[in-house]
């Protein structure tokens, strides 16, 4: 009877060790979909980050899982190490730093044809390679009979761009909006309704993505550039 409590013990402290070697060391944000509606012949850039949750670096690896993209559009992956010139299949980054974040950062411009390109790459950590997370990103290009889509990209203004202390927005309805700095990392998040202004004053200068969301799905996205 000893023998058996002594097993089951043993097994026991090896799943409280494995549970606890394959916990998860960093978090995606904004979460692991990444979805937005572009334009013909736009370059749209989507971001998805991971923060370090621990109080040691972490070393991330990721690999291309799938691609469902239309004919004649363009794309490329970058990431906190390197920005690549199409989209390879895996790729490591750079040690992220504790509090700090790595990402996966896309490029997709459409050109002459309509419909929805799907990005599919897994991440992990090398220390716990069992522990995959997916990260998908999906941009879709209306065709004009799209009024519904078309009404509300354009409902969603922004302007001066580039801009310098003040940005104006224009949105459809109450929506929630976030912006990213270039390295994937949110900056600001709000609730605004119909015409606002925000102050851009303490942004340094680069470009930032600023998308508005409705019931946390983010539906439109566009870029600006912080000059002052």
């Amino acid at each position: 009877m000893k023998a058996l409590k002594h097993i089951v013990l043993s097994a026991a402290a090896i799943f409280a060790a494995t549970a606890f070697s394959f916990a998860q060391s960093y978090s995606i944000t904004p979460n692991d979909t990444f979805k937005t509606v572009g334009f013909m012949e736009d370059l749209e850039t989507l971001t998805i980050s991971q923060l370090n949750k621990t109080s040691d670096s972490i070393f991330l690896k990721w690999k291309k899982v799938s691609v469902t993209m239309p004919s004649n559009w363009e794309a490329t992956i970058c990431d906190n190490r390197v920005c690549y010139t199409e989209l390879v299949d895996s790729g490591f980054m750079n040690p992220v730093l504790p509090t700090e974040t790595g990402f996966l950062l896309l490029h997709i411009t459409a050109h002459v044809n309509y419909g929805t390109a799907i990005i599919r790459y897994a991440v992990w950590d090398v220390a716990t390679p069992l522990v995959r997370d997916t990260v998908t990103f999906i941009m879709t290009v209306n065709s004009p009979s799209s009024i519904s889509e078309t009404e509300n990209q354009n409902s969603f203004n922004i302007f001066p761009n580039p801009v310098a202390d003040k940005l104006n927005l224009t949105v459809p309805d109450k929506h929630n909006l976030a912006i990213w700095n270039s390295n994937g990392e949110k900056i600001y998040s709000s609730v605004v309704i119909a015409n606002c202004e925000l102050s851009t004053a303490n942004f340094v200068n680069g470009i930032y993505i600023i998308s508005i969301s409705d019931n946390n799905k983010f539906s439109l996205t566009k870029k600006i550039i912080v000059q002052h």
